[in-house]
């Protein structure tokens, strides 16, 4: 497992980035992989969201939804197939085993991209070179936040990066009445709100 300078020395240029997460993705899985994605873009890497599936449609309103490509459909597998041979960064989001993307895992097990893992569930699968993981972690995406402040860049943070982080908070907290609805996630969420995440619109 490497450390947090190796991670971001390989993102400190411009980067062929493959983001994708577990099969039947929810709103803490969506909204960590589209608002990394967001980020990352702000940073100039050429970003590919890869679902290993559909989902529903409720979640389509996260910014760049219209973008990610679900290797379940044929019409979009020959394109992320080509996306995941040019992958120099692939980010594997809230899923702990290679198993939990069907295909798409073995793939990533051979691939030669750098891998990260950014995940919150028990007994993580050694399939990374980075991992940030911690099941003291409601969600993905308040792991996803943490990652972006302590790379230093808080303030890219917009109100579409806060929406789809928010999301997946409140989701699997279940709107906040869960047990892991801890004294972080409430500081985390409070500085989404002021990013810009509208609380009623997304609960809606």
């Amino acid at each position: 497992m490497e450390a947090l300078g190796t991670f971001i020395q390989k993102l400190s240029l411009p980067r062929k980035i493959i983001i994708t997460t577990h099969v039947k993705p929810d709103a803490d899985a969506l909204g960590s992989s589209l608002g990394l994605s967001n980020y990352l873009i702000k940073k100039g890497h050429e970003v590919t969201v890869i679902s290993p599936s559909d989902y529903p449609n409720f979640l389509t309103w996260m910014k760049g939804n219209e973008k990610v490509l679900d290797f379940s459909k044929e019409a979009h597998k020959k394109q992320a197939l080509s996306k995941l041979e040019e992958a120099e960064v692939i980010f594997c989001l809230d899923f702990s085993v290679l198993n939990r993307v069907n295909e798409l895992g073995e793939l990533i097990r051979q691939s030669k991209a750098y891998i990260v893992n950014i995940d919150h569930h028990q007994d993580p699968e050694d399939f990374a070179q980075f991992r940030l993981w911690s099941t003291a972690a409601a969600a993905t995406c308040e792991l996803v936040y943490e990652l972006i402040v302590a790379l230093g860049d808080k303030n890219l943070i917009d109100k579409h990066i806060a929406a789809c982080l928010y999301a997946g908070i409140m989701t699997d907290t279940g709107g906040f009445r869960h047990p892991n609805t801890t004294k972080n996630v409430h500081l985390v969420v409070a500085e989404l709100l002021e990013a810009g995440a509208n609380a009623t619109e997304i609960a809606n």
